[in-house]
């Protein structure tokens, strides 16, 4: 048996962090947490991370299993704030868009997370949204903001 060190915490987090699965993101995201002031975070990770919150890029199984992911989450943990955050050399994105550049998959990306945080505010007006996109950055995780809706 392994006993972890980290305590157990019997009220949900009230953030929701939706990102791409790719583990190398995963610190960095939630010392993103951390700096907008969440200790915890609830998460949901898949490759592509809230670029399947849209139908275009997702496919409507993809859309159906996130979309109801995340409103359960929202609802049923009393969620106030989500991050939803894309990152540079996707490998989700760059399988499904091959002959794409670097340049032009970010756009594509960029797109899509606004289209996730549009479908998100519509779905729950009262949950405030913040929308990034990482990077490396000198062996780091930059965070640009994309957008926020409070």
């Amino acid at each position: 048996m392994f006993l972890a060190a980290s305590p157990y915490a019997a009220t949900h987090p009230k953030a929701l962090a939706i990102y791409c699965s790719d583990g190398r993101f995963t610190e960095a995201v939630e010392d993103l947490a951390r700096h907008l002031g969440h200790a915890r975070l609830d998460t949901i990770t898949l490759p592509g991370g809230p670029g399947l919150l849209n139908l275009l890029t997702s496919g409507f199984v993809d859309l159906d299993a996130m979309t109801r992911a995340t409103t359960f989450l929202i609802r049923g943990h009393a969620i106030e704030h989500v991050l939803l955050v894309a990152h540079e050399a996707c490998g989700h994105y760059r399988h499904r868009n091959p002959a794409l550049s670097v340049d032009a998959l970010r756009a594509v990306q960029l797109a899509d997370l606004a289209l996730a945080g549009e479908a998100l505010a519509s779905a729950h007006p009262k949950v405030r949204l913040d929308l990034f996109f990482a990077r490396p950055q000198a062996g780091k995780i930059a965070f640009e903001p994309v957008a926020r809706r409070t």
